[in-house]
């Protein structure tokens, strides 16, 4: 009963802290380039026409996938109180007291067409989860604020500040789920801090969030059983050879359920609800568990299974082991290419001392940096395992508390397998690194830079980074300067080199100069609804031109005053940029350069 005790905690608190840049904006007015997202429609002088409704879901089925985006959240306060030091002599003043992240997943605008009950379902879970992350963290900066006053009167030190990180990540996705986890960890004081993982799942066709049941065809005794054996040899290989390092396995694991979702209102009504009629009742609590693309995974935060100092557990039963069946609609497809997210572990380069054989990164921090603060400028990144390693000389930011070196395992529909690696740089870019692990081996594959992706749906509380989910439709941004500058985003492939390749006829603009007016006659090639050219003719000075498309190497597709698309040829691209031999800023007025 202890132990079930400690995980009901465990979980509240997960729930309490999860209810709890390099980037280009997508604007929702501007559709993307090409047949990017929505294969299921056409864009007709940017709006979607949708296809026959009897056609819809076919397609949907057989050309496009979600894309989702990551919502982030930043929280930080300084001490807000009148006394200079805590109880042990150390300022107060300007001493930050808390610090915290939240990310947060949704459905993409771009997929709420063909995908409307899960936008609605998942996107309504999270906006709930973005509310009440900022609710969480006021409640915990006011705690954190009065423990730093009250170490006055007790004479002691504030141990600050008190942390919350909250990080989610895709493991699986396709046409018929999102698997996802949301890892926290925390401190408010102590000897030490708690951490844990939570899954979440989703049937994309219909929305709705699954439970365990929902997948599985097996009895709970059946899956302890699988589980225990598992669990029983992997505390073996941890514990030098003994087994015997578990609470009791059958009870702990036995008081899970198959058909309970551990959310917050399931938690809360039960527990409130049961705790009138005895003290020592208990919510029913579910199993941690998610879907990745090797099978269902079941995991166990510290305290769950066995003492704090021997860690989490995370138990993958492969679905070809599965005791009983999965589902068939909940079963990946083995012809396909996937992305999922990637933990390969990440530390110095005066911390490793080449005693581990495991898949590890190290960084090289910058002449005089230490290497413990939590903020690094690096200057390289090398991939190593065992006498295997690839070098990247990379100049980059890396932060341990924000994600912001974020992964993915790519595996191709050809099964090459890499590894991406989003490196923040100079000048707001990011630096895609990709190294090559097909068959064991590592390589650096390359560098691609670029801008990511981030969708703006007029609410800034909602704006968020494309995340990858499919080698074939991924998204990056470039800037370009043929009339200002701007920034254009589009679909991109896992290139033969695995690095990132372009595979749309042309960029979606999403952001540049909006109030550009020529000031001369300008002559332009006029584009049908479908992007066609229909012929050439002459546009009066005067005309106010606003930049949608490009291919950011021959032309700009701008919409004009009477809302027709019209092209813009460049005969000279490099400075000064010119068409029909007269430079653009002598053309134009509003036209704004970044740099």
């Amino acid at each position: 009963m202890r132990t079930k005790k400690i995980m009901c905690i465990i979980l509240a608190m997960t729930m309490m802290i999860l209810s709890a840049c390099a980037s280009v904006t997508v604007n929702n007015k501007v559709q993307p380039a090409g047949d990017a997202i929505n294969e299921a429609s056409d864009i007709v002088d940017g709006e979607t026409v949708q296809a026959g409704e009897a056609d819809l879901e076919e397609e949907a089925t057989d050309a496009a996938k979600p894309v989702y985006k990551l919502v982030k959240q930043y929280f930080s306060r300084d001490y807000e109180g009148t006394n200079k030091t805590d109880g042990d002599g150390e300022p107060l003043e300007g001493k930050e007291v808390y610090d915290g992240t939240n990310q947060t997943i949704m459905l993409a605008d771009e997929s709420k067409e063909l995908y409307p009950d899960l936008y609605e379902s998942l996107n309504g879970d999270a906006k709930k989860e973005i509310d009440a992350a900022k609710k969480y963290s006021d409640s915990m900066i006011s705690q954190a604020n009065e423990d730093a006053d009250s170490s006055v009167t007790d004479k002691r030190p504030f141990i600050g500040p008190w942390t919350d990180y909250v990080h989610e990540n895709i493991i699986r996705a396709d046409r018929n789920v999102i698997s996802y986890t949301r890892d926290f960890s925390s401190f408010s004081g102590g000897a030490h801090g708690i951490y844990g993982r939570s899954g979440i799942t989703y049937d994309v066709k219909t929305g709705k969030r699954l439970v365990l049941a929902d997948v599985v065809d097996t009895t709970k005794d059946s899956l302890v059983s699988v589980l225990k054996e598992k669990l029983l040899k992997m505390g073996e290989e941890r514990n030098d050879g003994d087994e015997d390092v578990f609470f009791d396995l059958d009870e702990t694991l036995g008081g899970y359920s198959l058909t309970v979702q551990n959310d917050p209102a399931n938690y809360y009504e039960q527990s409130a609800e049961e705790a009138e009629m005895d003290e020592d009742a208990e919510p029913e609590t579910g199993f941690v568990w998610y879907l990745g693309y090797d099978g269902v995974h079941f995991y166990f935060g510290p305290y769950e299974l066995a003492a704090y100092a021997l860690g989490d557990w995370e138990v993958i039963v492969g679905y070809d082991e599965f005791p009983g069946t999965v589902k068939e609609e909940y079963l990946p497809k083995t012809d396909e290419g996937y992305v999922t997210a990637s933990f390969i572990p990440m530390w110095s380069s005066d911390l490793d001392d080449g005693s581990d054989d495991s898949l590890h990164f190290i960084f090289k921090p910058e002449d005089g940096q230490d290497d413990v603060s939590d903020e690094i400028d690096a200057t390289s990144l090398t991939l190593k395992k065992g006498s295997k390693e690839a070098v990247a000389d990379e100049y980059f930011f890396y932060n341990y508390n924000s994600n912001s070196a974020r992964q993915y395992r790519v595996v191709t529909a050809d099964n090459r397998e890499y590894i991406y690696i989003n490196l923040l740089t100079l000048d707001d870019y990011t630096d895609v690194v990709v190294f090559d692990i097909t068959g064991g081996d590592i390589k650096l594959a390359g560098t691609y830079s670029c801008h990511l992706v981030y969708e703006d749906t007029g609410d800034d509380n909602y704006a968020g980074e494309f995340m990858l989910t499919d080698p074939e439709n991924m998204y990056y941004a470039e800037v370009g300067n043929l009339l200002g500058t701007y920034t254009c985003y589009g679909r991109y492939v896992v290139g033969p080199d695995g690095l990132p390749q372009f595979a749309d006829n042309d960029y979606a603009i999403n952001w540049g100069s909006e109030n550009v007016t020529s000031l001369k006659d300008i002559k332009v090639t006029v584009l049908d609804e479908n992007g066609n050219e229909t012929g050439d003719e002459t546009v009066p000075a005067g005309t106010h031109f606003v930049p949608v498309r490009t291919d950011n190497k021959s032309y700009v597709d701008c919409t004009i005053d009477d809302n027709r698309t019209v092209r813009l040829k460049y005969t000279k691209t490099d400075y000064p940029i010119e068409i029909d031999g007269t430079s653009v800023d002598d053309l134009f007025d509003g036209l704004v350069y970044a740099g």
